[in-house]
Order: C-alpha cells, then structure tokens, then sequence
C-alpha cells in the first residue's frame, strides 16, 4: 500500500514537471523574448502603433547605447553591460525615419531585465548601428511583437511613364541625406531615385543635381546640396530650383551624410538669392517644424512659392505601409516611402495628357507658376476631402493611428 502511494506520488511530481516544462520556452531567446514582453506590459504597453525588435545577443562589456539625427552619440553605460543577454528595442514609431521614442532592454541569460533605457535615437551597440535597423527587411524580420500589423517586406515594382512638361529654366536639387549603415537607407535611396527620374523628366536630365551617399565620393551633406545649388545658378542659369529632402530628422534639423543640417542655414542661403524662386519638399520626421525654421522675423522669405513637410513638427514620416489595423492602403501600388510614394503616383497622374488642364487651369486661376501648382494638386490630392479616411497617406488615416500628418505652406491664398 506504502509502495503504491510512493508510485503516485511520483507520477504526479512528474505530470507536474511535465506540465511546468511546457509553460517555459525550451529556446533561450523565445524565453528571453517572452520576459521582454512582460517587462513592457508590466510598464503599460502603449496605445499607439509599436514593435519590439530583437535586436541580437549580447556579451559582458557590451555598450548600449543611441545615436540622434543630429549625430550625437549616447552611450548609456560607459563600462558595457554587466552579464551576457538578448537585445530588445520597443519602437514607438515603428518604420518611421528618426528621431522618435522607444525603448532599450536586455534581459540577461538568466532570464532579468538588467538594462533599460529610454531613447529618441536608433540603438547602437558598441558604438554600431545595430544590423536590424539598416534594412527595412531585416528590420522586419526582427519584429517579434506588432501591434497594429503594420510591418512586412515590401516586394514589388512599379513603372512611370514621365512626360516633359516644363520648358522655362527650372532645376531642382534631389538629396537623400541616409546614409547606408543608417535605418531605412535603401527606402531613401530608391525613393530618391524615383524622384529624381520624375524631375528630370519634368525639368531636363542638366537641371536636375542628385546629392546622394556613392561610396568614395563626398558626403551628402549640406555643403554638396549649396554646391549642386551654385551649380545650377551659374552654368544652367535657372532662377527656378525645387528641392527635396529625404532625411532623418527632428525639430528645425535633418541629418545629412551624418552631418547636422538646420533650417537656418537653408534660411540663410534662400535670403541671399532674392531673385530665386524656391518650392521645398521635406521628407522627414518633424519636419514640419521646418515651416517656423524657415520663418525670418515671423515671415517666409518672399521667394519661396510653396512648403510641403510630410508630417508635423511633432509626429514621425514613414516608408510605405500596404495594411495597417485591419485596412488597406488607397493607394497600394506606391513604393519605398509612403508620402513619397504617393506624391510620384499623382506627378505621373497630373503630367499626363488628360490631367495636366486641370494644372494649368489652376495655375492661371491663382496667378502662379504651374509647377507649384502642380506641388499643391498633388498634395490635395494625397489628402483627399477627409484626410483621415481618404489619404492615400495610409500613415495619416485614423485606421492607422493618425501617426503622421503632412502639411504645407503657399505663397497665394490656395
């Protein structure tokens, strides 16, 4: 009888085993995973579209820390982490260009959390741009927690037939200012290209300056847009130039081939060249800050025609996004960026034959020139009459949080 108790007892010690065994993630970052995951819902996960991303394993001595868009480097712990662990990144923002919130965590090999910090920057591990945060595919492959189900490889093409449409002495300046060990450095980069392919044709392949990271050449930084600028003023004699940014950037900055841009300095040049006229596009987080940075004395300069910044002073700029909370993007065959996307789709739209007297008609409607007004018919157009149903900027649709916002600024009443 004894015997037979002792048997049961055993049997149910080891149902119980068994049973415990299951609950535990046999792979040691799944655990790890699983323990970032808590730590985040015990801190109140946040309402907003988020990620969390493994970032990778980490040894004893490692440093974490974050870089900002104006270069700056924050090493949280100078003397590296104290035990060897699993790096997890809580983005706030997820896909967005920087800087944004989020959060840095490592949970030891034994299953605590041993670091944690808050961030506005990219995560760094020793001084490096972790590897999940160069590349929207491998960005996407870290995603082990999505809230909202905003983030997945895009794989796909889309070809533009451009058509000239602009004969006066008009230029533009193409910058993508990522660089590639920078997040979303090949969304920028192919973008850009677009961008400059669509100009080019609007303008005339020697009126448009691309301003680009190519390995061994210099930066593209602030003093290579002046240049391609200075170029265009002296040997190709336009008095017309747009520009358009891609960046990472915060309030009144971007950063440039690692370098720090400000509004001012673009105040500055615009101010020295009076009798040029000026469109800007911003591509950026909080660029919209740029339409007070640009101010001088409370006013934009006189010659600027139109401002348009894909978002707010305050919320973040995003590569494309086909799905989010449930519903579809308007506009699914845009590419790379999402507002930028959109924008070339509606310069494809407007410079077509059936299209381009709704431009001209507008045009002599307000007295302007038809390229801004071909800027502003494509921006109303990206908004829609309800922005937050009807963008094509899936971004700025409440479905997805109405976590960007572009706005824009006109020299005429529109």
């Amino acid at each position: 009888m004894r015997l037979k108790r002792i048997m049961l007892i055993m049997v149910a010690a080891l149902i119980a085993m068994l049973l415990i065994s299951s609950c535990i993630p046999k792979d040691p970052v799944a655990a790890a995973t699983k323990k970032f995951i808590q730590f985040i819902q015990g801190e109140g996960e946040p309402e907003d579209p988020f990620t969390g991303v493994y970032l990778g394993e980490v040894e004893q001595g490692d440093v974490i820390g974050s870089e900002s868009v104006g270069g700056q480097q924050l090493q949280f712990q100078l003397q590296g982490i104290n035990e060897a662990g699993y790096f997890f990144y809580l983005d706030k923002a997820p896909g967005a260009f920087y800087d944004h919130l989020g959060k840095l965590v490592v949970v030891s090999k034994k299953g605590k959390i041993i670091f944690e910090e808050d961030t506005e920057g990219w995560p760094t591990l020793n001084g490096n741009i972790v590897a999940a945060m160069t590349s929207r595919e491998v960005y996407a492959n870290a995603v082990i927690w999505d809230n909202w189900q905003m983030i997945k490889p895009i794989i796909k093409v889309i070809d533009i037939d451009w058509l000239v449409r602009f004969l006066r002495v008009k230029g533009a300046v193409i910058t993508s200012g990522i660089t590639p060990s920078q997040n979303l450095y090949a969304e920028a980069r192919d973008v850009r290209n677009l961008m400059s392919d669509a100009f080019k044709a609007i303008m005339g392949s020697d009126r448009v300056r691309d301003v680009k990271y190519v390995a061994g050449a210099a930066a593209p930084n602030w003093t290579a847009v002046q240049a391609a600028m200075n170029d265009l003023l002296t040997t190709e004699k336009v008095d017309y130039i747009t520009l358009y940014f891609i960046a990472h950037g915060n309030t009144n900055l971007m950063n440039l081939g690692g370098t720090t841009f400000y509004a001012s300095q673009l105040r500055s040049y615009i101010l020295e060249h009076p009798n040029v006229k000026f469109c800007i596009i911003i591509e950026s987080c909080h660029a919209g800050s740029w339409l007070d940075g640009l101010k001088s004395g409370g006013v934009i300069p006189a010659n600027i025609e139109i401002i348009i910044t894909t978002t707010t002073a305050a919320k973040s700029a995003y590569p494309d996004w086909d799905s989010a909370g449930g519903s579809s993007d308007h506009n699914p065959d845009d590419m790379y960026v999402e507002w930028s996307g959109d924008f070339l789709q509606r310069l494809s739209y407007y410079t077509s034959d059936a299209h381009w007297p709704e431009v001209t008609t507008y045009a002599t409607s307000k007295s302007i020139d038809q390229l801004p007004a071909l800027f502003y018919k494509c921006y109303k157009s990206i908004k829609g009459a309800s922005p937050s149903t009807t963008s094509w900027t899936l971004t700025e649709r409440s479905v997805a949080g109405s976590i960007q916002q572009p706005m824009i600024f006109t020299k005429w009443a529109p």
